[in-house]
């Protein structure tokens, strides 16, 4: 993490921005999100029914890519915060194999909270999330109920 983006407090200052968004999604990962999730669709795990579809692989499914995205946020905070409430546009599939990127940017920070905004994108330059927002709330401190 380079030294803007490292969180010392919560809410950060304005200066302090979180780490770009690097995820990779192989098709391992898509199996054991479907397995955890339930969503077996053959789109998501079978390449031959996928093409047959009209896609160019298996694809993630949208919420593992939200997930993704909201789960590195979240590691930012570095303990300090949890995510209280999300929200996206999901624009365009991710095939199984590529990588989202994205730039997290501190859009409202105010009182016990701070809300960061990302457009996510694949290898192949399709955005994937667009308008992604997420929460984050601070913790109470250790020992407060």
């Amino acid at each position: 993490m380079s030294a803007e983006s490292v969180l010392v407090s919560f809410p950060p200052p304005d200066a302090v921005t979180p780490p770009p968004l690097r995820q990779h999604l192989t098709q391992a990962r898509i199996d054991e999100y479907a397995e955890a999730s339930g969503d077996h669709n053959p789109i998501h795990l079978d390449a031959d029914f996928a093409r047959a579809a009209g896609l160019p692989s298996t694809i993630a499914h949208g919420l593992l890519s939200l997930g993704a995205a909201c789960a590195q946020v979240e590691r930012w905070a570095q303990g300090q915060a949890w995510t209280s409430r999300v929200s996206c546009r999901f624009s365009a599939p991710l095939p199984s194999g590529q990588t989202l990127t994205g730039n997290p940017t501190v859009v409202q920070v105010g009182g016990a909270s701070a809300t960061v905004e990302l457009e996510a994108l694949a290898d192949s330059g399709d955005r994937v999330l667009s308008r992604a927002s997420v929460e984050l709330r601070a913790l109470p401190p250790q020992g407060v109920a």
